[in-house]
């Protein structure tokens, strides 16, 4: 076992090379437009949330409940998009606003919407519309 330890040294170091860039592809996926091509209109207000919160409050709820009705007449598709303020890191700005997404999309799922007919993406603060909000784009 510990012969074949030698024979490690001949592969590439990972810290000599040079770092990849992160790309993000918000292109059409899964016949889901990309909020990014100016097609997409909000099917509702955005949901503001406070400071690194995620949960919903009841004003979501309220705001939501427009988008339960549209979906039940016309069963459209929903790009769920979270976008959180700038100043945090990278990560973890992403991560908070996927979680945000993600919360919407589960009380949707709860009322009634079908989850075949959602997609959520978080943004963190990339190409944000505002800070700390979660858009609901209707396909």
């Amino acid at each position: 076992m510990l012969g074949a330890l030698p024979a490690c040294k001949s592969l590439p170091s990972l810290s000599r090379e040079k770092e990849a860039e992160v790309v993000f592809a918000l292109g059409p996926r899964d016949g889901f437009t990309s909020p990014l091509s100016g097609a997409l209109k909000p099917a509702c207000p955005a949901l503001e949330f406070a400071g690194e919160k995620f949960a919903l409050t009841g004003a979501h709820k309220k705001t939501l409940a427009v988008v339960v009705a549209d979906w039940s007449k016309d069963k459209p598709r929903y790009l769920i998009a979270g976008y959180s303020q700038p100043g945090l890191p990278d990560d973890f700005a992403r991560s908070l606003s996927e979680r945000r997404a993600q919360a919407v999309r589960q009380y949707l799922i709860e009322s009634g919407v079908e989850a075949a007919n959602m997609q959520t993406v978080g943004y963190g603060f990339d190409s944000s519309p505002t800070s700390s909000v979660v858009v609901i784009y209707r396909q």
